[in-house]
């Protein structure tokens, strides 16, 4: 097989690993968020717990956009 043509097919073999991944991320964010915002809380840092919370719900909702739901 042609050197160039392997290299296109693994690129495009590539493209849905990669959408997967990013929806992957879109999932786990919200979750990420709120491990941050509990442990900011633990240390009395209401201020970054409050960040994390706001970061965390805007990531919710993307996710369930781009997934669909909203």
């Amino acid at each position: 097989m042609n050197k160039f043509f392997l290299q296109v097919f693994l690129f495009l073999a590539f493209i849905p690993l990669a959408i997967l991944i990013g929806y992957g991320v879109l999932v786990i964010a919200p979750i990420f968020c709120c491990f941050l915002a509990i442990n900011s809380y633990k240390f009395n840092n209401y201020k970054e717990m409050y960040i994390w919370m706001s970061f965390g719900g805007l990531s919710f909702f993307l996710a369930m956009y781009m997934l669909g739901v909203l």
